[in-house]
């Protein structure tokens, strides 16, 4: 029971550090909302709104997620047609023509702890504690090659179903922002310094899996080569022979968790806004250079594994009044048996070294056109780099103050693959306060199964000495 709750609780974690890809990206439609302060988050020089002071809380002030793949779950699960049409069918073909050659789900989220802003004239400076996590996993095509067509075509030859990868963690970060403007305020300079803690994190530095068919189909060979690093306050336990044999929770605090600091990191983001004529702004800007270093509660597991499949025997299984009979369930389970113990880690003899995470970087580079003071119209491009993984993310908006309280924005984004997302921003002010919620693509919510991207933003600020009125959607 002890590993069966390991196992689960290493899961959830796992999940949690899943259900956020997809990605720290932000959303794309948030940027150019008029009177939102979490603009800042794409660049930090970008200030869409004019409020002197800026605070939000725990949970409230901003929850964010998204969930990315590049194939959507329609192209392998849909209904069938003719005598089908009343049932889902599983469409190996079809899943495997949408495949690229490397694929990839990823996930992102993230949530505030507290974050201050505090404008004085020409500067602004702000402080935020986030909580943020982040999941990616990639196969290759070839693996789904192998599936569709099995081993035939590859009689006597070794057939490379390519490297699956998997990175997750999570972590805390404490960004100092600084932005100030410059040049009669036509220029506006911005950076942020983060200080990150990482709290658990899984890393494969290698997991390759390769089949080999004998000439005359008598056997088949699965060989894994696999080298995986794993950081949290867990016990990784091991047999006799240093083989992996479960995990242990029994000394997990989550006090202890949350509030752990051995793994330390930093990032930086740097951004520039610059105003062309009164009418047109431009803004760049670069988020996440950086990294976190595992260096606590490490475990490293590696293992070169090899499982020969000859086929069961089930020739003693068909007449069960025989002295010799064999229970067919007892010989798939003894196969099963033989396949997990072949694909077992053993624990490394650098079993407590320390790695890295390199954070997702983004850059970002975007224009605004303003017709009057109430409405403008933005283009922004998004290049999303993630390890193995690049995206890039090209996004059109109209955006619109009515009065002093109410924001909108509608957008229309191609987001690597997916070319389909239709998105919202809508901001409305209650006194001091500022509820919103933003999403790229608001048609994944109508039919998720043909989605290849969903995100979402969602919280309130609180929003004081804020002018009567902006005179016109400057980025300053």
């Amino acid at each position: 029971m002890k590993k069966l709750y390991s196992v689960a609780v290493i899961a959830a974690l796992t999940l949690l550090v899943s259900i956020s890809y997809v990605s720290a990206q932000e959303s794309m439609t948030m940027q150019f909302m008029k009177g939102m302060p979490q603009s800042n988050l794409l660049n930090p020089a970008l200030h869409n709104d004019s409020s002197k002071v800026v605070i939000g809380f725990p949970g409230l002030s901003g929850t964010y997620f998204d969930f990315s793949s590049d194939f959507a779950i329609d192209n392998l699960i849909h209904k069938g047609t003719g005598s089908l049409a009343d049932s889902l069918v599983l469409d190996i073909e079809g899943f495997h023509n949408s495949l690229k050659e490397t694929n990839a789900i990823q996930q992102h989220f993230s949530t505030p702890l507290f974050y201050l802003g505090i404008r004085s004239k020409q500067s602004f400076f702000s402080f935020g504690i986030t909580e943020k996590e982040m999941a990616r996993f990639s196969f290759a095509k070839s693996l789904i090659t192998f599936i569709k067509e099995g081993n035939a075509p590859y009689m006597g030859k070794d057939f490379d179903l390519g490297n699956l990868d998997m990175d997750a963690y999570h972590y805390r970060e404490f960004a100092f922002g600084f932005s100030r403007e410059l040049a009669k305020k036509k220029l506006t300079i911005g950076a942020k310094a983060k200080i990150l803690y990482g709290k658990f994190a899984i890393q494969t530095e290698q997991l390759n899996l390769k089949v080999e068919t004998a000439a005359d189909g008598s056997y088949l060979n699965l060989r894994s080569d696999m080298n995986i690093n794993l950081s949290g306050p867990v016990t990784v336990e091991y047999d006799a022979d240093n083989y992996f044999d479960g995990i242990s929770t029994d000394n997990m605090e989550v006090g202890t968790y949350l509030m752990q600091k051995g793994n330390m990191g930093m990032a930086f983001d740097l951004g520039a806004v610059y105003k062309l004529t009164p009418k047109i702004i431009f803004s760049g800007s670069i988020v996440d250079i950086g990294k976190i270093s595992f260096k606590k509660d490490n475990n490293n597991l590696n293992h070169v594994s090899n499982y020969k499949w000859e086929g069961i025997d089930f020739s003693h299984s068909l007449d069960e009044s025989k002295a010799d009979y064999v229970d067919p369930g007892d010989l798939a389970d003894a196969e099963f048996e033989k396949l997990k113990s072949s694909f077992r880690p053993q624990k490394s003899e650098f079993s407590a070294k320390a790695f890295d995470m390199s954070l997702p970087t983004k850059i970002y580079l975007g224009g605004t056109y303003s017709v009057n003071d109430h409405l403008g119209f933005g283009v922004l491009d998004c290049l999303y780099n993630n390890g193995s993984i690049s995206r890039n993310s090209l996004t059109f908006s109209a955006n619109t103050m009515l009065g002093n309280f109410f924001s909108l924005t509608g957008s229309y984004s191609m987001i690597g693959n997916s070319s389909n997302n239709l998105g919202l921003g809508m901001a409305i002010r209650l006194g001091f306060m500022q509820m919103y919620l933003v999403s790229d693509n608001l048609l994944a919510l109508n039919d998720p199964a043909k989605a290849e991207f969903v995100n979402a933003r969602f919280g309130m600020n609180f929003l004081f000495g804020r002018k009567h009125r902006q005179k016109e959607p400057e980025l300053k």
